[in-house]
């Protein structure tokens, strides 16, 4: 495999580990939520769609430099089973975390979701009721339901990430393939 598609996954899952470490973070109750989720997501966002842009022009290369071998559904998994354990470890891990964190299955669901803070007041959406009325949280509370959002937005950053550089190794050991054929 060629060594700029290892970078280029390096970098896919360098992304998702930033975004899974965020995520764990933000799932912390001691912490208090970060402050510009947004701007930070916003920044990972700018950083990961050039480099999920590049997977797929890479993927359309490959099949257009070698018809038919890269969207061979054989040599997919071929070239899949082909990938060292340490990188089937990591992204089962990277995926299973991800999943967890984003389903989060430990975590208490209070029916509530997070609308706004107007002035010290806070507010919530009440799920459980069928009319959906706004009610009044504490601090406390709000700030929980923030820190749930941004367990959810890192996480599936995370799990975007992971995908996209699990498919650019893949493609890497495909495109290796394609040269020798």
């Amino acid at each position: 495999m060629r060594t700029s598609f290892k970078l280029h996954a390096g970098m896919q899952l360098t992304l998702s580990g930033v975004g899974l470490l965020a995520a764990v973070l933000a799932a912390v109750p001691l912490l208090p939520p970060f402050a510009d989720e947004w701007l930070l997501l916003g920044i990972g966002i700018a950083l990961l769609v050039p480099l999920h842009l590049a997977t797929i022009f890479r993927s359309v290369a490959l099949e257009l430099r070698a018809r038919g071998f890269a969207s061979n559904k054989a040599n997919q998994w071929r070239a899949l089973r082909a990938l060292p354990h340490r990188v089937h470890a990591l992204l089962v891990g990277a995926g299973l975390a991800g999943v967890f964190l984003v389903t989060g299955v430990l975590w208490d669901d209070s029916g509530l979701e997070r609308v706004e803070s107007v002035r010290g007041y806070y507010s919530a959406i009440d799920t459980a009721d069928p009319e959906r009325g706004r009610v009044p949280v504490t601090r406390s509370q709000y700030e929980a339901l923030r820190r749930d959002d941004q367990r959810v937005a890192f996480a599936a950053f995370g799990l975007f990430a992971a995908g996209g550089g699990g498919l650019a190794l893949l493609f890497g050991k495909l495109d290796s393939w394609a040269g020798r054929s």
